[in-house]
């Protein structure tokens, strides 16, 4: 018997959240920029209309996965940071991801980010992560640089903290759009 509608529907919405955060993290990480994760976000937003402390829940795990995935990459670019669990002596490949994201990207967007980068900084990193398309990308710079973890993390979380308040107002708006619409 095959499930109906309804048990779809339930499953799905069950499994959107964790799949926006992983998106999020991966796209932290850069290497997840295949599906954005913020069209997801939208997407849902939009056609559940979670409860302002829902959203404001969903929106903070979003900041926090992209943050951790910019400081996976930013880890793996510097070669001072420290080895807490041993990750890369015992994960296969996890040694490869930086060559693997410098590859992705290319070096033109490398150059920008690092012009970026040394040009402002901390306040570069805030900024960068709210645009599309660069998101992301300056981890590389400040982990070459071994630009401080603290300052890093903070700069960065602040910058995902804008975008993903943006990206909720995109999603409302299109709520309240969609109230004004006839027949919606």
């Amino acid at each position: 018997m095959l499930p109906s509608v309804v048990d779809v529907l339930v499953v799905l919405q069950a499994l959107a959240v964790p799949t926006i955060v992983l998106l999020f993290y991966l796209d932290g990480m850069i290497v997840g920029k295949l599906t954005p994760p913020a069209a997801l976000y939208v997407a849902y937003v939009a056609l559940t209309s979670p409860t302002d402390a829902a959203l404001a829940v969903i929106a903070a795990v979003c900041v926090v996965a992209s943050t951790l995935g910019q400081f996976t990459i930013y880890r793996g670019f510097n070669e001072e940071s420290p080895e807490f669990i041993g990750v890369r002596r015992t994960v296969p490949y996890v040694d490869r991801i930086p060559s693997l994201v410098k590859r992705r990207i290319g070096n033109r967007r490398v150059a920008l980010v690092t012009r970026l980068f040394d040009r402002f900084g901390g306040v570069g990193i805030c900024v960068t992560n709210t645009v599309p398309g660069i998101r992301s990308l300056m981890a590389i710079p400040a982990g070459l640089s071994a630009y401080p973890s603290g300052r890093f993390l903070a700069f960065s979380t602040a910058g995902n903290v804008v975008y993903l308040v943006m990206v909720t107002a995109i999603a409302r708006g299109l709520i309240e759009l969609a109230a004004f619409v006839p027949g919606a």
